[in-house]
């Protein structure tokens, strides 16, 4: 009788934390969005690999592209509108330049929009790591490969270090418009070394302070802990995200090759 008693306890539990979580859509994953956090830096890491591997613009729009496919799953298609503006921005600036007659001029404008094409994408796909990964999941995850706790604490740290990073970027704008100081970006072309200074120096002194604070919130909230630590979603990598992990890595190297072969032939027409 107690043992019966017991299962149908145990039942009922089970079924109000299976209500609960559909209750709260625990169990649901929204695209690309909720996919296992170690997914999605396995992605960043080899995508950022084959940008900086490879050399021509081409591959560059094509991973691009891709990077919006990402973001179109994941339901932040407002915000990668942003960074396509950018980008468009960026080529006709660049196209403009080579118009120009000044080579030297030339050359070292077309270099820095080259490098800033470049680094979009990338930015992007960090963007999108920083701002969908939940640090709970992630220092469960990490766990769960049973990675060193000093390596999970710094982690941790860096993940919400970043994004508060950035509401303080905002805050200091707010301030030096307080101070009817510009932080615009014309301001920023025509004053750079002034700009830096009204940014970075407040920017500075707020990271030690926060760096600080985010590692004391960590370790009051029992990050250092030996039990085991629970989450409320469940973190697992499931079958649809290994095929998805698979298929981005040989799309990945798929560029890579792609990006060599035109630089092959480009170098082989360039001596016939």
């Amino acid at each position: 009788m107690h043992i019966e008693m017991s299962a149908n306890a145990s039942s009922a539990s089970l079924t109000r934390q299976t209500k609960v979580n559909k209750l709260l859509k625990l169990d649901k994953r929204n695209g690309l969005r909720d996919v296992d956090p170690r997914v999605k830096i396995i992605i960043t890491l080899a995508f950022s690999t084959m940008l900086f591997c490879t050399a021509k613009e081409l591959t560059i729009l094509i991973s691009l592209l891709m990077v919006f496919v990402i973001f179109l799953f994941s339901g932040m298609v407002k915000k990668s509108i942003k960074f396509i503006f950018a980008y468009i921005i960026i080529v006709v600036f660049n196209y403009v330049i080579n118009l120009t007659s000044i080579e030297s001029l030339t050359v070292l404008l077309s270099a820095i929009t080259y490098t800033m094409l470049k680094f979009i994408p990338m930015i992007m796909l960090s963007y999108w790591l920083f701002s969908t990964v939940q640090v709970n999941e992630l220092i469960v995850a990490l766990e769960q490969m049973k990675i060193p706790k000093s390596i999970i604490l710094s982690l941790a740290v860096l993940f919400r270090f970043l994004p508060t990073v950035t509401e303080e970027l905002g805050y200091i704008r707010a301030t030096m418009k307080m101070r009817s100081i510009d932080l615009s970006f014309k301001r920023a072309i025509l004053q750079p070394v002034k700009t830096t200074e009204y940014i970075m120096i407040p920017l500075l002194l707020r990271s030690v302070k926060i760096s600080d604070e985010l590692a004391t919130a960590a370790l009051t909230r029992g990050i250092d802990g030996e039990n085991k630590r629970t989450s409320l979603r469940k973190v697992y990598i499931s079958f649809p995200e290994i095929v998805f992990v698979v298929l981005f890595i040989l799309f990945t190297v798929f560029l890579y090759q792609f990006d060599r072969q035109i630089i092959e032939f480009s170098i082989m027409k360039a001596w016939l």
